[in-house]
This record gives structure tokens, sequence and C-alpha cells, in this order.
């Protein structure tokens, strides 16, 4: 599995690349009035509007730790619909990509891609900081850093896990 990585104040995460659109530099959007607190606003890409997740405020980042870093240039990972990862791998589409509308996440620094074996991808810790266990699908270990394997569903609200 190919992860795309990026980093949001010291954690270091990823997100399974089939499920990224693109990554591009942060703009202005505008707010949606009435929205829950981590929707940072929508965006017009090229004719296509998005809504753009504030992943710090989606992980209960407090406000003070948000504006920390406010200042750093972000970045946004948009991410792919249901209907695009069907054409490229139905199994991921329909175990982890349910939205149908375009999203977007709010990133602070870009990484690289990182080839992980499946095998290789653990439970997250109990005694993580700064995410909360329900958003991670896994964790593996690189050169003593912690690359944290979002579950991109739940993060954008959606309970993909069978109920029972």
């Amino acid at each position: 599995m190919l992860i795309s990585t990026f980093t949001l104040g010291e954690l270091y995460l990823g997100i399974d690349i089939v499920l990224v659109r693109e990554i591009n530099r942060s703009m202005e959007c505008t707010p949606v009035p009435g929205s829950q607190d981590y929707i940072r606003g929508m965006l017009n890409i090229r004719g296509r509007v998005i809504t753009l997740f504030d992943l710090k405020k989606r992980l209960g980042w407090s406000d003070d730790e948000v504006a920390d870093h406010a200042t750093i240039k972000q970045y946004n990972v948009i991410m792919k619909t249901h209907s695009e990862v069907l054409k490229i791998n139905p199994a991921l589409a329909e175990s982890k990509c349910p939205w149908e509308d375009p999203v977007g996440l709010a990133v602070d620094q870009l990484g690289d891609v990182r080839e992980i074996v499946d095998d290789n991808i653990l439970p997250p810790p109990a005694n993580m900081r700064g995410i909360s266990a329900d958003f991670v699908h896994g964790v593996v270990e690189f050169e003593r850093n912690l690359l944290i394997i979002l579950d991109v569903a739940t993060v954008l609200g959606f309970d993909e896990r069978p109920s029972g």
C-alpha cells in the first residue's frame, strides 16, 4: 500500500494514496454559516465545489493548539469520491471511501510517499497524543517516527464499520 504523508503539528500522518485526488497550497475558502466548527469552508477548484475540513479541529485540538500553528503555510489534501475510487479499486471504495461529495483536509506540511507492507501496520497505541484512536486505521514505525495512518471515513464523519 502506498501512503501519502503529511504533518499536523508534531504528528506524522498518512492516507492511502488511492484516496488522494490532488494536493495544493491552502487558499481562501468561503465560510459556511451554521456548519460544524471543523468545516473550514468551501473551495472552488476548477469549477468543482469542495468542502474543506480543518483537520486539527476535527481531531479535537484546542483553539490554542490550532492558533499556535496558524502561521505555517498549509496545504489542502483533496480526496477522491466514492465513484472515482470505485473505478480504481472497488474493494477500497466499498470499505474505506463512502463519501460521494468532494472533500479536502487542511494539513500543515507535505511529506513524501511511503510504501507500507500491510503486515507492518499495528493497531493504534492507547496513549497517542493529539489524536483519538477512533480516527486511526493503524500505525507504522519509521526511523523512530510513528506514522499514523488515518481512517479517512471516520475523520469525515462516516462510520463504515458494520454494527453488531
